[in-house]
C-alpha cells in the first residue's frame, strides 16, 4: 500500500510540473529584470508608435517565459518545442497557471543576442515575429533573458504574448 502511494504522489508530481523544468523557475520566482526592461521599454515604444496599448508584465506568463529560456540554455537547443516532447507553448503557460487555452497567446523566441535591442530588431524584421508584438488582441507579457556561458548561443530569450494579464509581474528583479 505504502509503495502504492508513493507511486501515485510521483506520477502526480511528473503531472503536474512540466517536463524540462530548470532549476529556480517557478512562478513566485519570475522576476522582470534589467534586460527585460528594456525589452518591454522597447516594445511598448514601438506599439504605442502603431497606436496600439502598452503590453503589461505578467507573472504567470513571465514565468512561462522564463521557464523556456532557461530550459533551452541549460539543454543546449533552440525551438518552440520543449525539448524531448510535444509540448509548445500554449502547454508551458498553462502548466505555470496562465489562461492559455481561453485566450490569444503567442511566442517568440531567440538566441545569441545579449542585448534586448537587437532581439527586437530582429523579430520586427520577421513578419511572423512582428505580428505577435503587434498583435491589438496583446496584453500581457511575459519576457525573459536566460545565460548560458557553456551552451551554443549563450543567450536565450523567450516573449510570452497574451490576451489577458493573469497578474502583475514584481519588478525589478
Amino acid at each position: 500500500m505504502r509503495r502504492l502511494m508513493v507511486f501515485l504522489l510521483l506520477a502526480a508530481l511528473a503531472v503536474a510540473v512540466p517536463l524540462g523544468v530548470a532549476r529556480g523557475s517557478t512562478v513566485s520566482s519570475y522576476c522582470v529584470g534589467s534586460p527585460e526592461l528594456q525589452f518591454l521599454a522597447l516594445i511598448n515604444d514601438y506599439r504605442a508608435s502603431k497606436g496600439l496599448g502598452k503590453l503589461a508584465p505578467g507573472q504567470q506568463i513571465g514565468a512561462a517565459a522564463q521557464h523556456h529560456s532557461r530550459d533551452m540554455g541549460s539543454r543546449n537547443y533552440f525551438s518552440h518545442t520543449t525539448l524531448g516532447t510535444s509540448n509548445g507553448m500554449t502547454e508551458r503557460m498553462r502548466a505555470h497557471g496562465y489562461p492559455a487555452d481561453t485566450t490569444w497567446r503567442g511566442e517568440n523566441i531567440a538566441a545569441g543576442y545579449g542585448d534586448a535591442s537587437k532581439v527586437f530588431e530582429q523579430w520586427k524584421n520577421s513578419s511572423g515575429h512582428n505580428a505577435n508584438m503587434l498583435n491589438a488582441k496583446a496584453k500581457a507579457i511575459g519576457i525573459d533573458r536566460a545565460s548560458y556561458a557553456d551552451s551554443r548561443y549563450r543567450y536565450y530569450w523567450t516573449a510570452d504574448f497574451g490576451g489577458v494579464l493573469d497578474s502583475k509581474a514584481a519588478i525589478p528583479c
